[in-house]
Order: structure tokens, then sequence, then C-alpha cells
């Protein structure tokens, strides 16, 4: 039940992100699907191994996403010179 819970999150934030405008909004729902994500690996694969996998995959989209997150706010105080 868990499973279909997150998947029906999955569904409605991949719609989300395709109608967003903003950027920022886009990068939070894109967040959302990540964590989303690592929980269903976490509940379908009930071993010792399935949790190191979606431990895996919740740090590596959390420093993805923070990654992104520092690239857009550091472009948005850069000053362009128009020649």
């Amino acid at each position: 039940m868990l499973i279909e819970i997150l998947g029906i999150i999955v569904l409605l934030m991949a719609l989300r992100t395709l109608i967003a405008e903003d950027r920022a909004a886009r990068l939070l729902y894109l967040n959302v699907i990540g964590f989303a994500l690592s929980g269903m690996i976490a509940l379908y694969i009930q071993t010792p191994f399935g949790a190191i996998i979606a431990i895996t995959f919740f740090i590596c989209s959390t420093l993805s996403a923070n990654a992104i997150a520092y690239s857009i706010g550091r472009n948005k105080r850069e000053i362009v010179l128009d020649d």
C-alpha cells in the first residue's frame, strides 16, 4: 500500500514538474521525486542490501539537488555585461 501511495506522489510531482514555470519549483518537485523513489526502493527490496541501495540513492539525490540549487543561486547573482 505504501509503494502505491509513493507511486501516486511521484506521478503527481512529475506532472507538476512539467507544468511549473519557475526553475526553483521544478527543482523542488524533482527533489520530492528523488526522495519518493528512494522510499520505494527501500520498501520494495526488503533486505539489508536494499536498505543500502535506498540510502545511497537518497544521499546522491540530495547532493545533486543541493548542487543544482547552489548553481542556480550563484547564476542569479552574476552580473552580465553586454558588449
